[in-house]
């Protein structure tokens, strides 16, 4: 019959715990490993990956990167066309409407040739066009939308022929501008407007009554 000492005792119940820590240990590690080859295999998540999951675009956002886009276009034409202003004559106190009119023409063709050779005729992105189109239609469907838009057909040219670098027809009207359209637009620098021709929404500088961009289809009649 085997005895033990005490401290005989102890050295054997401190191995077997030593050996059941090391089993432990042991059953911990194939674990991670078998977990680790699933996973491999695992689609990526916030909860898997969350460094490498990108939130997703949010429509505000879009609109607002298409409008600050849009808002540096214009800055570009502004300075532009002021850098072509610069090399005319400048116009008396006491212009007449002719010098006006000779000044303007001048403008508009130094302005549309470097535009041209520029290749920067786009101010309306297709981002923006969307947004332009969202705007318009919005507002035109809201409470007031049959009061607005009788005021935005009042004088409104239909089936006129324009396009992006040319000078605003004389022979016909500018259209009213609604209110409640012109707030929901973004601002834009003095001497320059929104107007309607038909449908389309226009760019116009008035400095060159030249027709910057425009954008289609902006409601239904």
């Amino acid at each position: 019959m085997l005895t033990f000492t005490p401290r005989a005792t102890r050295v054997v119940s401190l191995s077997v715990a030593a050996l059941g820590l090391a089993l432990l240990s042991s059953a911990c590690e194939r674990r991670e490993e078998t977990v680790a080859e699933l996973a491999k295999d695992a689609p990526i998540t916030s909860k898997t990956s969350p460094e490498m999951v990108t939130p997703p675009a949010t429509l505000a956002a879009a609109e607002g990167s298409d409008v600050a886009e849009f808002d540096q276009r214009v800055k570009a034409y502004v300075a532009l066309r002021d850098d072509m202003e610069g090399q005319l004559k400048k116009l008396p106190d006491r212009a007449t409407p002719q010098q006006i009119d000779t000044h303007q023409r001048a403008l508009a063709a130094l302005v549309a040739k470097a535009r041209s050779q520029a290749r920067l005729g786009d101010i309306f992105g297709p981002g923006m066009q969307a947004y332009i189109r969202g705007v318009v239609r919005r507002v035109l469907s809201g409470p007031d939308g049959g009061k607005v838009k009788a005021s935005l057909m009042d004088e409104n040219p239909m089936k006129v022929k324009i396009e992006v670098n040319g000078r605003y027809p004389d022979t016909i009207p500018m259209s009213t501008m609604p209110p409640d359209i012109l707030s929901a637009l973004p601002a834009l620098p003095e001497d320059l407007e929104y107007r309607f021709v038909g449908t389309r929404l226009i760019l116009l500088d008035i400095r060159s009554h030249l027709i910057m961009d425009f954008v289609t289809d902006t409601f239904d009649l």
